[in-house]
């Protein structure tokens, strides 16, 4: 089964983490990463890094980011060069409900990752307009 790997500032990725397990139940193949005040981007590429030693398998793993260019987003991207990783910045819930239900099917790394990316973006919604648009 494809790995899901959370990696944020500060306890984002633990909070997305626990609202998601509401959702979906306790998961084996979901991973948080969090870069504290004191870590450097050498101290997060190593976390990132021994993380997926003990968990990588041929299936491969995603990895959700908060932020393009913040410290969690920079230090995952050597690991695409030693690891089969995909790498999504922007992590939502829907995102994160999106990696754990299709994970378990999904087949490649990449298809899985092109099926998140959709989903979380087609998530990002104007309630207003909607709501207004169906009203007329």
């Amino acid at each position: 089964m494809i790995k899901i790997v959370i990696s944020t500032h500060g306890k984002l990725a633990q909070e997305l983490v626990s609202s998601a397990e509401v959702v979906a139940g306790k998961q084996s193949n979901l991973y948080v990463i969090k870069k504290s005040d004191n870590d450097s981007l050498a101290q997060m590429q190593n976390k990132i890094n021994n993380l997926l030693k003990n968990i990588n398998d041929e299936d491969g793993t995603l990895i959700l980011t908060d932020i393009i260019g913040g410290s969690p987003c920079n230090a995952s991207t050597p690991a695409c060069k030693s690891f089969n990783t995909e790498i999504l910045s922007g992590v939502n819930l829907p995102m994160v409900l999106s990696a754990i239900f299709l994970s378990k099917n999904t087949k490649t790394v990449s298809d899985l990752a092109e099926k998140v990316l959709f989903d979380g973006q087609k998530s990002i919604i104007n309630v207003k307009k909607m709501l207004l648009n169906k009203i007329k």
